[in-house]
Order: C-alpha cells, then sequence, then structure tokens
C-alpha cells in the first residue's frame, strides 16, 4: 500500500494459513500506523463477511481511487522501494 509520498506497507495473505494482515514499512511512523490499522479493519471486516484471504485482498485492491492508500503493481513496488 503506498501513499502520495511513500510505501506505507504489504498487504498479504495466504489461504493455506487463513491469514492476512499488513505489515508496515516504517513501524515507527504514525501516520503507517494509522493507515496499517485502517487496511486491519478491512480485512476483518471481509473476515466476519465470509471471505477468505485471498478473496478479501481481491476485494481490497478493488477499492476506488479515492479510498487512499492505493495499491501497486510489483514492478511499481520495486521502483518506489529503490527509491527510498
Amino acid at each position: 500500500m503506498r501513499s502520495e509520498r511513500q510505501v506505507l506497507g504489504y498487504l498479504w495473505a495466504s489461504d493455506a494459513e487463513n491469514a492476512a494482515s499488513f505489515e508496515p514499512r516504517d513501524v515507527g511512523d504514525d501516520d503507517v500506523y494509522k493507515e496499517g490499522l485502517k487496511w486491519l479493519d478491512r480485512l476483518r471486516s471481509a473476515y466476519d463477511r465470509g471471505l477468505g484471504p485471498s478473496q478479501a485482498l481481491a476485494e481490497l485492491a478493488d477499492l476506488s481511487e479515492d479510498d487512499e492508500p492505493g495499491t501497486c503493481d510489483l514492478a511499481s513496488l520495486r521502483e518506489l522501494t529503490s527509491e527510498d
């Protein structure tokens, strides 16, 4: 997940482990922490509705452009993280 300035962290999912979470890139940053809580709430909501981990991630990836932070593809992620 990213903001306009930086990569905030990473959403991951494992259907085999029935788990999904947000891993912050910088745990000492308050903005990253707050955004991480939002994504964890979204994952919890998906779980409460009976979605599996990969289904939840697919749903979250379809959030509109108005929902910050946004998603990015792997090539873009590599480019963003190399700039930090």
